[in-house]
């Protein structure tokens, strides 16, 4: 997937109203990745309980979730060609340890298959992160849709940082999707070029 390098898998990291799942289907669009967004796993379960993407969710769902995500993950680590490459979106949130945890779900997933893996932030500015999750088609997906819950959480949380010599940041404040999606691949293309090279890289 990237310089022509197959079996790659890249997560998109951020809070609600980033534009995970946007930046996410551009990338699928451009490379032929298979996109595995959080909420192909989660709204199953999210129906099941009448999630309405404002009205807080019961703590209870997060375990049921993650062996949600545990089938997928040993969907692809068993049955998955080994050339094809995903990419992945989460909220993941520096000061929730269970978040780290689904990190390091998705490194071994990325180690047994031996991909080329490459963490990606997200960052927002709070207003505009306030503008984009009232978009009509995030309630349609059952995502959250209130900007008062977003701007709590960008004043008390932080996005996720994790520890991983391929991880890059973005700010996608003022990029399209395509934009952020072009800067990404270039991001990644440069981390697959080192590590063919990593003399010069």
């Amino acid at each position: 997937m990237v310089a022509g390098i197959d079996n790659t898998i890249i997560v998109l990291i951020g809070f609600a109203g980033a534009g995970k799942y946007t930046i996410g289907r551009e990338l699928a669009n451009r490379t032929g990745a298979k996109l595995i967004h959080n909420h192909l796993i989660n709204n199953s379960l999210f129906t099941a309980i009448n999630a309405d993407g404002v009205t807080p969710l019961p703590a209870e769902i997060w375990p049921r979730i993650r062996q949600m995500r545990q089938i997928v993950y040993a969907t692809i680590r068993e049955l998955s060609a080994p050339e094809l490459s995903f990419i992945f979106t989460m909220q993941l949130i520096e000061e929730d340890p269970l978040d780290h945890a689904a990190f390091a779900d998705l490194v071994e997933l990325a180690e047994a298959r031996r991909s080329f893996f490459v963490p990606v932030r997200l960052l927002c500015q709070v207003d505009e992160l306030c503008r984009r999750v009232t978009s009509p088609s995030r309630a349609a997906m059952l995502k959250q849709v209130s900007p008062d819950m977003a701007r709590a959480r960008f004043s008390s949380k932080s996005v996720f940082t994790p520890a991983h010599p391929n991880l890059k940041t973005i700010d996608v404040t003022n990029r399209s999707a395509h934009e952020s999606a072009t800067k990404i691949l270039e991001e990644a293309r440069l981390l697959a070029q080192s590590k063919l090279d990593p003399v010069n890289g």
